[in-house]
């Protein structure tokens, strides 16, 4: 553990955890580049390529942890991911149809 301010512990998080934090963090900004949801700053703003981006880097990662992780939160990732992907198809497909 490590001491802050000499009463509060914070827990060291394992290479899964970080990893899992990472992904949430990526995959809640992909949500917002699709322009489904708001960012962390508060804002709606589509941006396509930056979903496509980090949609691919989240597929990356899921790939990485096959074997690393319990059966169950693979499956759980793996949606998440399937999830943006058909939403990137479907949002990328609106574009389009408005140009």
């Amino acid at each position: 553990m490590i001491l802050i301010d000499q009463e509060k512990e914070i827990p060291k998080l394992s290479m899964q955890d970080l990893i899992l934090l990472f992904f949430n963090t990526i995959a809640a900004r992909c949500w917002a580049r699709l322009g489904l949801t708001k960012d962390e700053y508060g804002e709606m703003r589509q941006d396509l390529n930056e979903a496509r981006l980090g949609i691919d880097v989240l597929d990356s990662i899921l790939k990485a942890l096959t074997a690393g992780i319990d059966q169950e939160l693979y499956k759980e990732l793996e949606g998440v991911v399937a999830n943006l992907k058909l939403n990137y198809v479907n949002q990328y497909n609106k574009s389009k149809e408005a140009k």
